[in-house]
């Protein structure tokens, strides 16, 4: 054991063994009695401690009761903490003299913020050394199942969400919000002056969802965002759980030098094509953008990817291509809640690593069953999780006419601001240039009569 009290590493290879956290679980109980000298209390330690922060898995139970109790109005106290185990089926856990015991204690109310901050500050400490151990047991075990770094980063991650800290009085980041206005934009624009005169451009700590039908150029979209704000020097992550990286690198030397989307996808390039791909090697090798494009990703491999890129720094944003392909874990109830639950996390994201974050997503099919087509809030998949999660939601459309006894549809694509938190909602129109995957602005957004090539 060396001078800090860990073990030292074995030099005839045997694992070292992560040092017992020393704590007195009689804390557990005094602050359990407490809350119910004072039940009021409840609310002052929930701000400190979790129910993961108990050593004692029994007084971990006691503690989610009265926080239960708290939670439906009633008064935390023995009674009615024994009438709520026994009506969620949980004397198992809590035989009906422990609650009686634990108010025995003799604790004061005047105790518990102070009781409060042994039990979190030594839960952390525990929760830690597991984590130290289990990131021990990964590095043992090999790295057969590759990403072992970020595998044991996720471990850290999760103990550094699972931990609370106590409330600051608002007025405590004045001077951190006056600087930081005198300092820097708000936002940062998009590449299309139209959408920018709706939205703003796109903001640190916000999450955007932009939808439409299959084929309808969000993944265009989405890309030509994730290239300008790499252009401008941010770091950039791009989740692509429908194209494969090749196929995104296709679009996006199409996107950049002006190469018709059929010769790169068919390999038939002319002399003048091939030097343009080779002009926009270094460009795109230059660029601070990262994708992940592994097949049948789930909610915390995207979690895992981002805040790897956080951690090399100036992450700016982060594209999730798209939403509706994520896979729902082995226990998951509900595909509808699973979105939800992810469009939450989005936004936790966004706020958690300082970056925007950009939700792809499909449109439901049956609103081409209505008289008007126009895509309208309630159509979009998940539609309630997206709706209260993000900070803008975008909706795509572009509209159809005949051409020579075919329908086909037009060159403009609207983009309808059903959401806005930061300034209006309505529509601006721009040109979508699907050959050269990429969407263009307009000179005057108004609806094209004649599409290039009909005269």
């Amino acid at each position: 054991m060396d001078h800090s009290g860990r073990h030292r590493a074995d030099p005839r290879g045997r694992r070292a063994r992560v040092t017992e956290i020393q704590y007195d679980p009689a804390t557990e109980g005094f602050l359990l009695c407490a809350i119910f000298a004072e039940p009021s209390r409840i609310w002052q330690v929930r701000q400190v401690v979790r129910a993961t922060d108990f050593a004692v898995p029994r007084n971990a139970a006691v503690y989610e009761v009265m926080c239960d109790v708290a939670d439906r109005g009633g008064i935390v106290s023995p009674i009615t903490v024994n009438d709520r185990v026994i009506a969620a089926g949980r004397t198992h856990e809590i035989p009906p003299s422990y609650p009686h015991e634990l108010n025995g204690l003799g604790a004061y109310g005047i105790q518990a913020p102070q009781y409060a901050e042994i039990v979190r500050r030594h839960g952390e400490r525990r929760k830690l050394a597991e984590a130290a151990l289990a990131v021990q047991q990964l590095a043992a075990a090999g790295d057969n199942d590759g990403d072992i770094v970020e595998r044991a980063a996720g471990i850290i991650d999760e103990l550094r969400g699972g931990t609370l800290r106590q409330s600051r009085p608002i007025g405590s980041v004045f001077d951190e919000l006056v600087e930081e206005m005198r300092t820097r934009a708000p936002f940062t624009p998009t590449p299309w002056p139209s959408l920018n005169a709706m939205i703003g451009g796109i903001r640190p700590g916000s999450l955007y969802t932009v939808a439409a039908r299959s084929g309808g150029g969000k993944s265009i979209f989405g890309l030509q965002l994730a290239l300008h704000i790499a252009e401008l020097g941010k770091r950039v992550g791009y989740v692509s759980l429908e194209m494969t990286e090749k196929d995104l690198l296709k679009r996006l030397i199409s996107m950049m030098r002006g190469i018709h989307q059929s010769a790169l996808q068919n390999h038939q390039l002319t002399e003048q094509g091939w030097a343009s791909v080779r002009e926009a090697e270094a460009a795109v090798q230059a660029l601070p953008l990262e994708v992940y494009d592994r097949p049948g990703a789930r909610w915390e491999d995207i979690v895992g990817f981002a805040r790897a890129l956080h951690r090399k720094g100036d992450l700016g944003l982060l594209v999730i291509d798209y939403l509706g392909l994520v896979k729902s874990p082995p226990s998951s109830a509900s595909r509808q809640q699973d979105l939800e639950d992810w469009a939450n996390g989005g936004k936790q994201l966004a706020k958690e690593l300082g970056c925007s974050v950009l939700i792809l997503e499909q449109l439901n099919r049956n609103m081409t069953n209505r008289p008007n087509p126009r895509p309208i809030l309630s159509d979009l998949r998940g539609s309630a999780g997206l709706e209260h999660a993000s900070d803008a939601v975008v909706l795509m459309h572009r509209g159809e006419k005949k051409v020579g006894g075919r329908v086909v549809k037009t060159s403009d694509v609207d983009f309808i601001t059903a959401k806005n938190r930061q300034g209006d909602t309505g529509t601006r129109t721009l040109r979508f240039e699907g050959q050269f995957a990429r969407i263009v602005q307009k000179e005057h957004e108004t609806t094209a009569l004649l599409e290039p090539g009909e005269v």
